[in-house]
This record gives C-alpha cells, structure tokens and sequence, in this order.
C-alpha cells in the first residue's frame, strides 16, 4: 500500500533522527524516488518536514503537557506522528481538524498499532484543550520562555540571552524559524547576474538581486526545482547562501594567487574563489573525506572551472611540507555546530548539546595551528564558521593569536560592506539582521 504523505514525513523525520542525516538530503531522495519534485504533495511533504524540526520544541512541549506518562520515553516513531498531527492542527490550515488526526491514527495503525489510541487520545485532548496549555514566562523565564514557545534548545538560548539580550535573542530564534527563501550564487565564469536574472524571468522565476553579494540572486518564487533547470546542469549558478557567498570577498582573491582551502567539502567557497578569479591563479582544495572531494570534482566540471587541484588531506593531523609557505592566502572554514545556519538546517538544534562546543573548539583551534605554516610570508589566514558561538568564533582567534605573534588580526577589504563588521574587526552576518546565514569570519595576517 502506498504511503501517504504524512506517513512519509513521518518516517523522513525518524530517519533524521536515527542516521544523523540532514532532512534536505532524505527529503530530496524522498521526492525525487517518488516523482514528487515539483507538484503539490512534494511541497506539503517539505512543509511538514521542515515545520516540524522547527517548531519540535513548541510541538514537544504541548504533547508532554497532554501526555501521562514519561515523554523521555515515548517512541520516537510515536512522537514524529503526534508532531505531524500537532503541528497540522496548529500551524496549518490546508485540513479539516478530524482529517489530521484521523491520518496520524492511521499512521499509527501501521508504524505502531497498539499505540493508534494514544495517538487519537493525545491529539483530540489538543482539540478540547490546547488553549489551556502555558508556556514559561517571558518575564521571568526569558531562556525558559523562548525555547519552549520558540523551539530552541535551552543550553542555546540562555547563552545568546548572555550575549544579545532578551529582545535581540528573541529576534535571532524568530528568524531561525522563519523558511528561508533559496539564494543562489551566479557562476561568473560563465554568465553575469543581470543576464541569468532574465534568463530565470523568462522561464518564470521571481526574483531579485541579493543586498550584500554581488553575485547572488533570490529566487521569491518559482515555476520548479533549480537544480532540475537547463540553468543548474549547464552550470551558471550554484545554490549558496548570501552569507557564504560573502566569505569568498573576505577573503577578496587576487588573479594571481596561490590561495589554499584547507576544509573544502564539496566546493561552494572553494568555486567562487575560481569564479572571482576568473579560472587565473591556482587554488589547492583539501579535505579529509574523500566523498566529499569525488563531489567537489564533479562540480569543477559542472561550473567550467580549471585552475583547482584537489588533494586529500587531513588537517586535523598535520600539514604535508610540501604545502609549507607556498599560498598567499590560505582559508580555514572550519567544522563547527552550524548553529547561524538553523533557518536552512533546522535538526541541528535537536541533535548538538552544550558538550560538543569544546570539541568542536578543540578540532577548531588545531586546523587552525595547522594550516598557518601553509602561508606564506606577508599572505593571510583567514578563518570562518558559520556559528554564533563565541567558543568557534573569537575565543578560537584569541587562543591563535596568543600562540602565534607572528599574525596580528588583519583589516577587512572593501569588499565587504561595512554593516557586516564589527566594533572587534570581525566580519559577522545574522539572520535576524541581514537575512542570511549567521557567518563569523577573522583575518589573520602574517608579518
């Protein structure tokens, strides 16, 4: 029997869960096995999905106020049903109320048959009496307030209540769960902005020009999916984030450089360095994954791209002699929690605890160390997250810098605006101020 969309959703949620994948990566396998790309029941899946990591925390709190028993312990199957069922009562109005929960019962019936009368107990009793359900109080429980109501963890937000304050943190988690519109990145080396914007008007895409890169377009509607467009295969554009396309002019390439992405993953930073390069120069992107550099491969082809060469390396250990003061600019975007990218990646709320921040500070603090030698004398070092965390950011640039008197903390080029710079000389992006990915970026320069 097939699946319903609900049921669907229901299991991609799991999955999140259990595999530690990202919901993007099993929604569009999801949609593109089942043909759903495009048309209504791929967008109610998406919606779902993503609604549902957003607002989980909200979701859970309501649930566990109607549940009797220990929450904790619920099956975790059981609960992504209530989510779906909840959050369609809720923040969705595309079914009558008996729909919702006549489909999470019968969700139930299926993934776990003994459980379809809790399922129907819990959701009918949100029917009766979810206008009674409260949240903490915002004026005396501000962290306490915004992770029930706005779902966050609580570790996160009383650390942004530490650093932005009751009403900048409650703008920051309000942004995080608003759906982001897709931003993408033109491919310089084959087409310019103004002609893809009207070639994407013509094939009836809406959409208009970034505020801070001068690359990047918003799509504010379209006809399909990007990536299945001519415009996507043929190469012209690459789906980026503003702020990540802006990392790529703070590092602001010059033709002629060696420049060194030492964590290129599959290429979005390590591409635009080659586009705004214009194919001159020479670009050495390593990374310690091997899947991940078969990817990055391949869209060097996608894009026209031919002055980077890849190497598989592990900077957590060491760095290879022969990469030694060769590069004029080296790149450091490290691993880090991803908490500025929670507006396009909302499970990693659910799935980083307050403990992985010094580990993540640890591997942080040692590519770093270890990618410095690779730059040459006079070159820069420059280091990025796209965290808003202190303990990836600039408690990682204080510890390098007292390490290593041979770098000072360099000025930020022309290139990026001054909005996105801070008293410190910190190059910082917000979702809640620029409308795009929270970014952290640091130039270290070698004298």
């Amino acid at each position: 029997m097939k699946k319903s969309i609900r049921h669907q959703a229901v299991d991609i949620l799991s999955q999140v869960r259990i595999s530690q994948s990202f919901a993007g990566e099993l929604l569009d396998a999801c949609l593109d096995s089942n043909t759903l790309s495009g048309t209504p029941d791929g967008r109610l899946l998406t919606h779902l999905v993503y609604g549902v990591l957003r607002f989980q925390g909200h979701l859970d709190w309501i649930i566990s106020k109607l549940y009797r028993g220990d929450f904790a312990k619920m099956d975790e199957s059981i609960k992504n049903i209530l989510r779906v069922g909840l959050y369609q009562l809720k923040f969705s109005d595309r079914l009558p109320a008996f729909a919702v929960v006549d489909e999470a019962v019968k969700s139930a019936k299926i993934i776990a048959p003994a459980q379809s009368g809790l399922t129907n107990a819990i959701l009918r009793n949100y029917l009766r009496h979810g206008d009674k359900i409260s949240f903490p109080s915002w004026e005396k429980q501000p962290a306490e307030h915004i992770a029930a109501f706005h779902s966050h963890p609580l570790w996160l937000t009383k650390i942004w209540l530490n650093i932005f304050g009751k009403e900048e943190a409650l703008a920051l988690c309000k942004a995080n769960n608003e759906m982001p519109l897709m931003t993408i990145r033109i491919n310089k080396i084959k087409t310019s902005q103004e002609e893809l914007e009207l070639k994407l008007k013509a094939e009836g895409f809406s959409c208009a020009t970034t505020n801070f890169s001068p690359d990047g377009i918003v799509l504010t509607d379209s006809t399909q999916p990007i990536q299945k467009t001519d415009f996507f295969r043929e190469g012209l554009l690459r789906i980026q984030d503003e702020g990540a396309q802006l990392v790529s002019y703070l590092i602001n390439p010059k033709n002629n450089e060696n420049i060194l992405d030492v964590c290129a993953g599959t290429g979005g930073k390590t591409t635009h360095l080659a586009a705004i390069m214009k194919n001159d120069g020479h670009i050495r992107a390593i990374d310690r994954h091997p899947g991940k550099l078969t990817e990055l491969r391949k869209e060097i082809d996608r894009l026209g791209i031919n002055n980077i060469k890849t190497q598989q390396v592990d900077l957590s250990i060491m760095l290879p002699i022969a990469l030694k003061e060769k590069f004029d600019q080296v790149l450091v975007d490290a691993p880090c929690s991803g908490t500025g990218t929670l507006r396009r990646n909302p499970e990693i709320k659910w799935r980083t605890k307050a403990l992985d921040l010094e580990g993540y500070a640890a591997i942080q603090k040692t590519i770093l160390q270890n990618a410095a030698p690779a730059v040459k004398k006079g070159g820069r070092l420059i280091y990025c997250t796209c965290s808003l965390l202190p303990a990836e950011n600039e408690d990682v640039i204080r510890h390098f810098l007292m390490n290593n008197p041979q770098f000072t903390l360099g000025p930020i080029p022309e290139t990026i605006k001054k909005p996105l710079i801070d008293k410190s000389g910190f190059f910082r992006t917000y979702p809640h101020i620029h409308n795009t990915d929270g970014f952290f970026g640091a130039i270290l320069q070698r004298h």
